[in-house]
C-alpha cells in the first residue's frame, strides 16, 4: 500500500498563504475603518462640546471678536469631521477591496481542496480494490492448498 500523495500539494500551499495574506489584509482594513470611525466619533464629540461653549459664549454675552473666533474654531472642527468622513469612505473601499480578496482567495483554496479530495477518494478507491485482489488472492490459494491436501471424492 503506497501513501497518498497529492500532486498539487505545491499549489495548495500557495493558495492557503494567500488565502491567510487576504485574511490578514482584510484584519488591517477592518482595524483601519474602526481607528477612522473612533476618530469621527471624537470629532463629533468635540463639535457637541464646542456647540455647547458657543451658546454658553453667546449667553453670556461676548464680544464680536470672541464669536469670530468661537466661529472660526467651529469651522475648523466642522473641516476636520468632513476629512474624517472621506477618510472614513475611503477605509470602507479598502474594507470592501480586501473582503472580495480574501473571498476571492478563499475560493481558489477550496477548488484546490475539492481537487484534493476527489483524489484522496480515488486513492483510497483503488487502494481498497488492490487491498481485495490481494484477500481474494489470498482464499483462492488457501481454497487451492486445502483442495490439493484432500482427496477428490467421488461425488465431485
Amino acid at each position: 500500500m503506497k501513501a497518498f500523495r497529492f500532486t498539487l500539494e505545491a499549489v495548495r500551499t500557495v493558495r492557503q498563504r494567500q488565502e491567510n495574506d487576504a485574511l490578514e489584509l482584510y484584519a488591517r482594513a477592518l482595524l483601519a475603518r474602526q481607528q477612522v470611525l473612533d476618530a469621527l466619533e471624537a470629532v463629533d464629540g468635540r463639535i457637541n462640546d464646542d456647540w455647547s461653549h458657543i451658546r454658553q459664549l453667546l449667553a453670556n454675552g461676548c464680544s464680536a471678536a470672541q464669536a469670530a473666533q468661537a466661529h472660526r474654531f467651529h469651522r475648523s472642527l466642522e473641516k476636520e469631521r468632513d476629512d474624517c468622513v472621506a477618510a472614513l469612505g475611503q477605509a470602507e473601499r479598502r474594507v470592501q477591496s480586501a473582503s472580495q480578496a480574501m473571498l476571492a482567495a478563499r475560493q481558489q483554496r477550496e477548488i484546490v481542496e475539492t481537487y484534493r479530495e476527489k483524489q484522496h477518494l480515488r486513492h483510497q478507491r483503488l487502494e481498497a480494490r488492490e487491498e481485495q485482489k490481494l484477500l481474494d488472492e489470498f482464499a483462492v490459494r488457501r481454497v487451492t492448498a486445502i483442495h490439493a491436501g484432500q482427496p477428490q471424492s467421488s461425488h465431485d
